[in-house]
């Protein structure tokens, strides 16, 4: 596939190298036109300086500009302005302002800003300031983009709005709010955390993204029955700033419970809810203390009892066939570092 998309883009760069020193906004307007392959059209050699309400290129069409509705099964290339409607089969490459619906099977190429919905299989880019809603497997907004972006990797320069991935990166996070399992910001939020809690006495998080919204990474150590406990896990929270020095921070976790080495599929889950308080030492360091809500589901056994980790009382206990499922209040106390 990425062969075929750089075959494509070498392909548009040698049909256009010439056309960005002619862009123009005076535009004939034209009901539609109908091309095969440029500039085998109904607008022939000209096809450059017209505007289209209708565009329909069989295999590729390089136009002047669209206001209205075009389809290709390639190529759909304009060098002025496009609002409405685009489909295409391979790519959307319009190097003027975007306004609309861009649909496409490889990528959407905005050389200036765009604004709307652009869905594509692998790329979205757009290069001036932009908004709406990006979807595909790479969005990239190269300045500042207001919206959404949803995709397996997304940038932007600047954003107002949240990013939903797996990979999100961000140069100015000012209003922003990324979500994802890997988020880098620069001038983002980096903190280690130490902990303590009566299920697992030793924890160490680790968390990043934005003071917003951020990931965290956990892992812990315990024991019971003098055998070793493991736990690791992901979760998401977000930090409220009370004062300068004091902040609250809220975060939701899943927990993967390990016992005497025993590296098996079977559920042993603890989930948590931690609510802490966190008072500012140093511009870097903080001391936090706070309660917390566990449900901890298993199916493993020891001694003939459901559960591997140390429970001081249960609120709520549910024992089936093949598990239990229990929940108590606990508390949670150590120390961050910020990076």
């Amino acid at each position: 596939m990425m062969r075929k998309l750089n075959l494509i883009n070498v392909l548009v760069f040698l049909l256009t190298i010439n056309l960005f020193a002619q862009e123009t906004d005076s535009l004939k307007a034209r009901k539609a036109q109908v091309s095969f392959a440029y500039p085998v059209g109904s607008n022939g050699k000209s096809a450059l300086n017209y505007s289209n309400n209708f565009s329909f290129n069989i295999l590729y069409g390089l136009n002047g500009g669209l206001n209205g509705v075009e389809i290709g099964s390639l190529l759909n290339f304009n060098k002025g302005k496009v609002k409405g409607f685009q489909l295409s089969g391979i790519i959307n490459y319009n190097t003027q302002k975007s306004s609309g619906i861009l649909l496409s099977g490889i990528s959407n190429i905005c050389r200036d800003s765009s604004s709307g919905i652009l869905v594509s299989g692998v790329l979205n880019y757009s290069k001036s300031n932009s908004k709406g809603f990006q979807m595909a497997t790479i969005n990239i907004a190269t300045n500042e983009y207001k919206g959404i972006q949803f995709g397996v990797i997304n940038f932007a320069k600047k954003l107002k709005g949240i990013q939903f991935g797996v990979i999100n990166l961000l140069e100015n996070s000012e209003n922003a709010i990324p979500i994802g399992l890997f988020t880098i910001v620069k001038k983002g939020y980096y903190e280690f955390e130490i902990t303590g809690g009566e299920a697992l006495f030793a924890n160490l998080n680790f968390k990043m993204g934005v003071e917003k919204f951020y990931t965290i990474y956990k892992v812990a150590f315990a024991t019971f029955n003098n055998k070793p406990v493991y736990g690791f896990g992901v979760g998401f929270g977000r930090n409220i700033s009370l004062t300068n020095k004091q902040k609250l921070s809220i975060d939701l976790s899943s927990n993967q419970i390990v016992y005497n080495n025993k590296w098996n599929n079977d559920l042993n889950l603890l989930n948590k809810a931690d609510f802490n308080y966190k008072y500012s030492i140093t511009k870097k360091c903080s001391v936090l203390i706070g309660p917390s809500f566990n449900v901890y589901t298993t199916k493993d056994k020891v001694e003939g009892k459901y559960g591997t980790i140390n429970i001081p009382y249960t609120i709520y206990t549910n024992q089936w066939d093949k598990g239990k499922l229990i929940m108590w209040f606990g508390l949670n106390a150590g120390l961050s570092l910020k990076l």
